[in-house]
């Protein structure tokens, strides 16, 4: 049976899990979060986090709009991103390639120079990885952190009543993709977005203390607020007229003849945060220098998983990307 017959990627991780699954008293938190949550000390000052990211040429970059560096920039930033949404801070980073053949040395070089300008940036030290031959150029990397309990950020804190918010303007990454792959222009801003973004642990602690559930938006905002209610037990209605869009995801949705709600629901690797707030903590939010935008509420899980259209109307909330389907 086909992974898209199955229900896809996430259904395929699901049922990974049961194969793999083990109860240990260290593993707080295992398969189906941004990160893995682990206990290193009986009463720990901070938990482990561990999460792992590939990236495979043609899927998630392609080399002939982007530079070696701006790909190690992306390789990056996904990872960071994971230990972000937890409210993490990360410090340990393993690489490992496969390398087709023809591959040239100075574009590995290029590769390194991308993912150590960000880890310089938040203090990440590169310790070890692996390399080796294949068909597709591939990048996979592991990234481990800590964060202290009270700070830990999970899918399944949502409740009922909290508010939904997102970090920043959605699917500039996915209109950008979008035109590139009709030949078309996109903006500075809409490029940049694709190939070389930027994680937003600038303000991840801010938020963590505060929030009750968060993840990153890597797979479109419909998804992520799928992940958050299923692993809550929670249902949420977004609005989509407080989806924040750029005017520039605006104008690539009139050129493909998108709408540009598409992009942002859908899209993904935006690698925003989007996290779920109890009312009664917007006071202390709004004391920091954290940006936000509410897109919906958090419900019960009767109510379902439901976007207000413009016109009033609700509808069930779309999925977002889906390697398999």
């Amino acid at each position: 049976m086909k992974i898209k017959e199955i229900g896809g990627e996430f259904a395929l991780i699901d049922q990974l899990k049961q194969i793999v699954s083990m109860d240990r008293a260290d593993l707080i938190v295992g398969i189906g979060d941004d990160a893995a949550v682990i206990r290193t000390a009986p009463e720990p000052a901070s938990y482990l986090l561990v999460t792992t990211d590939i990236l495979a040429e043609g899927s998630h970059f392609k080399t002939q709009w982007a530079t070696a560096e701006q790909i190690g920039i992306k390789a990056a930033e996904v990872n960071l991103s994971d230990i972000a949404a937890m409210g993490g801070t990360p410090s340990w980073m393993f690489i490992s390639l496969v390398l087709a053949e023809g591959v040239e040395a100075e574009w590995v070089h290029g590769l390194y120079k991308g993912i150590a300008d960000r880890c310089r940036r938040h203090g990440v030290a590169v310790a070890g990885g692996d390399t080796t031959r294949g068909m597709v150029n591939t990048i996979n990397i592991t990234l481990m952190g800590n964060v202290s309990p009270h700070e830990l950020c999970l899918r399944s804190h949502a409740r009922p009543g909290d508010i939904l918010m997102v970090t920043g303007p959605l699917g500039a990454s996915a209109a950008g993709l979008g035109l590139l792959l009709e030949d078309k222009q996109p903006s500075a801003y809409l490029f940049e977005k694709h190939v070389a973004p930027t994680c937003r642990l600038d303000i991840s602690a801010s938020i963590a203390c505060l929030a009750n559930a968060m993840i990153d938006i890597s797979d479109g905002l419909g998804s992520e607020v799928h992940h958050i209610c299923r692993r809550s037990k929670t249902g949420a209605c977004i609005d989509a007229g407080l989806i924040p869009v750029h005017p520039d995801v605006k104008a690539a949705a009139i050129m493909l003849g998108m709408n540009p709600l598409e992009f942002a629901l859908s899209g993904g690797e935006d690698f925003e945060l989007l996290f779920s707030i109890d009312p009664v903590n917007l006071k202390e939010l709004e004391k920091t220098d954290v940006t936000y935008y509410q897109v919906g509420q958090i419900t019960e899980m009767s109510e379902g998983v439901t976007l207000l259209t413009p016109d009033g109307n609700k509808i069930p909330l779309p999925g977002g990307y889906d390697h398999f389907v």
